[in-house]
């Protein structure tokens, strides 16, 4: 049995997809799991798109610390070997 999309929420026609498996279903519980089913989709959909995204491990982050800059110019490198 499909749901009717009159008794859904702003006549969502995501609704149309859900079957139930019972065979008598009343229309006002149909509509109550249909609003509940959506809901819960669209819950997971937000939440999946904010979810951020993986930045750099802090490991990485402090590890930049810990290392001095490299000095360019003229007799750097001589030195630094000593």
């Amino acid at each position: 049995m499909a749901a009717d999309t009159s008794s859904t929420p702003a006549g969502d026609l995501r609704a149309t997809e859900i079957r139930f498996a019972s065979r008598q279903v009343a229309a006002e519980d149909a509509a109550a799991v249909t609003a509940v089913l959506l809901t819960v989709i669209d819950e997971e959909a937000s939440a999946a798109a904010a979810a951020a995204e993986p930045g750099r491990d802090a490991w990485v982050r402090s590890a930049g610390a810990l290392r001095t800059p490299i000095d360019v110019g003229h007799g750097r490198w001589q030195r630094a070997a000593r």
